[in-house]
This record gives structure tokens, sequence and C-alpha cells, in this order.
């Protein structure tokens, strides 16, 4: 037996309504009992999906991009995903490790990137002395003044002070969490970050506003 719609846990599914799961957006075509004819936008397949699965994947991705949105208000946001294109091509992340700390941080990192820390990589610092380790691990992100924004039209994240450099034209912020946050988006430690891997976890909503800031100077 056909029907139009259904509803479960706040999520409707119409014919000829557009949804997303983890192939990307699709049309839903003709539904049938619990189950969808669907046609995906990015190359025209079609395929039958079940209710359940699907309420499960948007749900599980709507979670995870409010895991990475700081801010309650849409134009802040768009700001900090856009700050984040700037610091694509800008950002050099460092950590400070005492010898003590560097087998936990390491074992962090694994765990947020999935592989250990290329030790010769700029960016990793270990202390030579293993007496230091009254502050532990220190991080922190240093980043050109743009020549085409205000420093002030940067948006990195409710709390986040911005503190200047050694270096008169850079900035700083020394803040552990916003590293390792930037981190789990796909930034590394050093200079060199993927522009892909990070633009495929920006929230589909501010991709746009993440492409303008690439272009930022």
């Amino acid at each position: 037996m056909a029907e139009k719609s259904a509803r479960k846990n706040q999520i409707f599914f119409e014919v000829g309504g557009r949804y997303r799961n983890r192939f990307g957006w699709y049309q839903v075509l003709k539904i049938v009992n619990n189950n969808m004819l669907v046609q995906y936008e990015s190359d025209g397949r079609e395929q039958y999906l079940d209710f359940e699965s699907q309420r499960r994947i948007m749900s599980n991705i709507e979670e995870e991009e409010k895991a990475v949105t700081p801010y309650e208000n849409s134009d802040k946001n768009a700001t900090y995903f856009k700050t984040l294109g700037y610091i694509t091509n800008n950002g050099f992340i460092e950590a400070i490790i005492p010898p003590n700390s560097k087998s936990g941080f390491n074992s962090t990192y694994l765990r947020v990137k999935g592989f250990y820390p290329r030790t010769e990589r700029k960016g990793y610092y270990v202390h030579h002395d293993e007496n230091v380790d009254k502050w532990g691990v220190e991080m922190r992100l240093t980043f050109p003044v743009p020549n085409s924004v205000p420093l002030e039209g940067l948006e990195f994240g409710p709390g986040i002070d911005i503190v200047n450099s050694p270096n008169a034209n850079e900035r700083r912020i020394n803040s552990n969490a916003l590293c390792w946050r930037l981190l789990e988006l796909g930034f590394d430690l050093g200079s060199e970050h993927s522009f892909k891997m990070i633009r495929g976890n920006i929230p589909e909503n501010y991709r746009n506003n993440y492409d303008s800031g690439i272009s930022i100077t």
C-alpha cells in the first residue's frame, strides 16, 4: 500500500522531497510501504531505501554538523567557516610538548587523526629538558594579519582571544581546545592543511563561506 509521506522523530519523507545521506542529496520518486525509490542528484542513480535507516543517517549527519558549528547565530557561523578557509592557506599550528607528556599527546593525536603525528613535521616540538613539565602541552595557532579584511572580521569561536606575536605582521591564539578542534576538522600540525579533507567536514550550508575564505589575502 502506497503512502505519500511518513513521520517519525520529526523527519518526514514525501514524494518530490529532497533529502540526503552519506552518498549525497537525493529526491524521492515513489514511496511504497516503508521504502522509497530515490534518485541521487550527483549521478542520477536510482535506489530503494528504507525509512528507518535514512532517518538515522540524517539525524547523525545533523548531530555531526552541530558539533562543529560553534554559534546559534548563522551570520557568526558563516564568518567562522570563512575564517577557517583563510587559515587553511595561512595558519600554522604547533604543539610544544614536555617529554613527560609526549606519550599522552601522541595517543590523543592518534585518536583524533587516525595516525600518529609525524615527529619530523614542523609544528611538533618536544622540550629537550625532561624536567620541563610545568604547564603540560601548549598548542597555538599563528596566522598573518590579513590585508583584504579587517582583523576583527575574523571569527574563531566563542571565548577565543587573539594576541600579538613576536612578528608584528602575525597574530596568535594560544588555545589547546581550538587547535584540537581544528585537527578534528582536518587541519594538521604545521602549515600544510588539506583543503579537500577540511571542506568535507564543513557543514554543507557553510561550504561557500569556507570557499570564500580561501581567497582572503
